[in-house]
């Protein structure tokens, strides 16, 4: 393949930027009735679609969607779009004809590229993220499906393709949350904490339009954790800390947190975050702001 190819996100794959422009454009620019009638009559809320996901970890893959919130359908009870889920999950890469496992060099690019903060991934398969933590009709939930691999964001220049076909193959859902119109803010700082014994990570657990997504790693002092413990996301509560970007977990702010364990146990504990790997806050409004950048995403080095 030609480095042009490799450096540069193919026109041919449709990015969620580049639907959205094109939605927003037949509504806004509709004069003629068929015209609007055709926007109107999908149905509500949306299902099927491409959904990117963010690439992290070097001991084991985990996979974030990106989602986003739109506009809500006329009903009030959902949001419209197919991206209306923050879901986490625990992947491994292999070899679509022989099935073999090339995990490895996804996670080799990532050790030989320490400096690049963003990798992710695009899937060639069409589906609704449902299908992923629920069983459609009476089959099983879908553990498969076909994408590549980017250094970089696969939206935003520059990147190279670095995993051009491979089957992502779902070892475990860590966390699903189908975003609803009735929930409230949370007053504090709340994050999903997630990821190996060795290798932990952060992701703002997002809520209503307006919030932000990131993810980083972390340390976590005097607290081991199992493989068993970290089967799910545990949810970790920052106390006085209000539930904004501008006062996010950064590096180099050790934060004293609540740590919900799954018994139902709260433990107080100690985070030490490393460099943010993701922020994004313009695409979780609505509407979406689709090139101008926030001025926490200017500050953080997080441009579209």
């Amino acid at each position: 393949m030609q480095n042009s190819a490799r450096n540069a996100y193919r026109p041919s794959v449709i990015s969620r930027r580049n639907a959205l422009e094109l939605a927003f454009g037949l509504m806004l620019g509709a004069s003629s009735g068929p015209r609007l009638a055709i926007a109107q009559s999908e149905p509500c809320p949306r299902n099927i679609g491409t959904h990117n996901m963010m690439v992290v970890g070097t001991r084991s893959v985990f996979l974030s969607h990106l989602p986003m919130f739109e506009g809500l359908c006329a009903d009030k009870m959902h949001f419209e779009t197919e991206h209306r889920f923050q879901v986490i999950l625990e992947a491994i890469f292999a070899e679509p004809r022989t099935k073999r496992d090339i995990t490895e060099s996804y996670k080799q690019d990532r050790l030989q590229h320490l400096d690049t903060r963003m990798y992710t991934l695009h899937p060639k398969d069409e589906f609704a993220l449902a299908e992923i933590f629920s069983s459609p009709g009476s089959g099983t939930p879908r553990r498969t499906f076909r994408g590549e691999v980017f250094r970089g964001h696969l939206e935003r220049r520059p990147n190279s393709l670095i995993l051009p076909d491979a089957i992502v193959q779902i070892k475990r859902v860590v966390y699903k949350h189908e975003f609803d119109p009735k929930d409230k803010r949370p007053e504090n700082l709340e994050y999903i904490l997630f990821g190996t014994p060795n290798e932990l990570f952060l992701a703002h657990r997002i809520a209503v339009p307006g919030d932000f997504d990131q993810i980083l790693p972390v340390r976590v002092t005097g607290q081991q954790f199992s493989e068993a413990d970290l089967s799910q996301g545990l949810r970790v509560v920052v106390p006085g800390r209000t539930n904004t970007s501008s006062s996010r977990l950064q590096k180099g702010q050790d934060s004293t947190v609540q740590l919900l364990l799954t018994n139902g146990e709260t433990r107080n504990t100690t985070l030490q975050p490393a460099l943010e790997l993701y922020f994004e806050e313009s695409e979780l409004a609505i509407p979406p702001s689709l090139s101008r950048d926030t001025q926490e995403e200017r500050d953080a080095g997080f441009r579209h």
